[in-house]
């Protein structure tokens, strides 16, 4: 009788034992997939901001082919660059 006794506190401390850490990896999952989601949304932005960067050296690309190399095209070109740069910085 005593083994019993000593098998249902081992399956009842077992059992809450399964739950803690059932809820435990439920909670860190909810997390992950909060990261995920945000780490996408990062991925969205700067895929965005690739493609708007590789515009504007096509259209450098193009002015130097047109009128060929010129320092102000290349310092307005920086210059734009940082510009766009502080107004993301700003908001």
């Amino acid at each position: 009788m005593d083994t019993l006794i000593h098998a249902d506190v081992f399956f009842f401390v077992t059992t809450i034992a399964v739950v803690v850490v059932a809820i435990a990896l439920t909670v860190a999952l909810i997390y992950l997939a909060m990261v995920l989601r945000r780490a996408r949304d990062v991925m969205g932005e700067i895929k965005a901001e690739t493609i708007l960067v590789r515009d504007d050296i096509h259209d450098l690309r193009d002015s130097m082919h047109r009128e060929g190399f010129r320092l102000a095209r290349l310092v307005a070109f920086v210059g734009k660059l940082f510009k766009f740069r502080n107004k993301r910085s700003k908001k």
